[in-house]
């Protein structure tokens, strides 16, 4: 019988309560230092460093799962997870329709950083990203 060991939630620099050091590089290292075969990166209400996770995941001989810890209307936190990157990209942009749009104070949070494949910003989330959205 095969073993996989796994974490299934994982927020990267994007998410206010991720450190700036959670890279999808540096989380897909660490993942396979601590012997880690499976990984989901699932930040709050966004999957927008998904793509640089697969890209990171994959070099360093993680599985990745592209997923989000999406906040409901009520303030429920729900873990989602995608088969396929593509519909994780598209579940986000749907939520993005549905998120309510307080800006991010970022002396408070500190920055959400949208990374590439190599680590390198390529944005940053101007919005604060954990707090509830209109989805039911």
């Amino acid at each position: 019988m095969n073993r996989y060991y796994y974490d299934l939630h994982i927020h990267s620099c994007l998410s206010p309560c991720g450190d700036e050091d959670n890279t999808p590089n540096n989380i897909a290292g660490m993942a396979s230092l601590c012997g880690l075969n499976i990984v989901a990166l699932t930040d709050h209400n966004t999957t927008k460093n998904c793509p640089a996770f697969f890209t990171a995941a994959r070099r360093h001989g993680i599985i990745p799962i592209a997923g989000m810890e999406l906040t409901t209307s009520e303030d429920i936190h729900v873990v989602c997870l995608f088969e396929e990157l593509d519909d994780a990209m598209a579940f986000g942009e749907f939520v993005q329709t549905k998120r309510v749009l307080i800006k991010n104070r970022v002396e408070i949070f500190g920055e959400q950083t949208v990374l590439d494949g190599e680590d390198n910003p390529i944005g940053t989330e101007e919005y604060f990203l954990p707090n509830a959205t209109e989805i039911s």
